[in-house]
């Protein structure tokens, strides 16, 4: 093998965290970035300017790793059972077929790698329920409650 043969046979991939990103750059708060494929391993990144939750769903046909490059999330299983509240450096592994969703737990931006082997695909459960988005909308209004509307209980505290 020569010499060029030997680099033709690695793909770089690079993401630029510096960008800034608005609300109108993303889909629903949130961007997917594909940075590059091979054989059966995709990589890419998923900005969530606000919001930019999912509904739950699985893709049956690969396993994924996400791991937060900035940013809170928070990561529910069916029942929308907390499994995961991850910060920067931290990651959770995903195997084919188990439901899922997430939601950008902070104000801060959240940049999230995402690695998956396997086939593309995608089994949707649900869509987001109206009782769900009430309780993400009161996720992100407790961030900007003062103590005494938090001790009222009129908005959900936050974790």
């Amino acid at each position: 093998m020569d010499e060029k043969q030997v680099k033709d046979s690695f793909k770089l991939y690079k993401y630029d965290s510096s960008r800034d990103w608005s609300e109108r750059d993303t889909k629903r708060g949130k961007q997917n970035l594909h940075l590059g494929s091979c054989g059966g391993l995709d990589v890419g990144v998923q900005v969530v300017i606000k919001g930019g939750e999912t509904n739950l769903h699985a893709h049956p046909g690969f396993d994924s790793s996400w791991y937060v490059l900035s940013g809170r999330v928070k990561f529910y299983g069916a029942g929308d059972t907390l499994v995961a509240d991850l910060g920067k450096g931290e990651g959770v592994f995903i195997p084919r077929g188990v439901p899922y969703w997430f939601e950008s737990a902070s104000d801060e931006k959240l940049e999230i790698l995402h690695i998956t082997s396997g086939e593309r695909g995608r089994v949707n459960f649900e869509p987001i329920k109206a009782h769900q988005e009430r309780q993400l909308q009161q996720r992100r209004d407790a961030r900007h409650a003062t103590p005494e509307e938090m001790q009222a209980g009129h908005v959900l505290e936050s974790h």
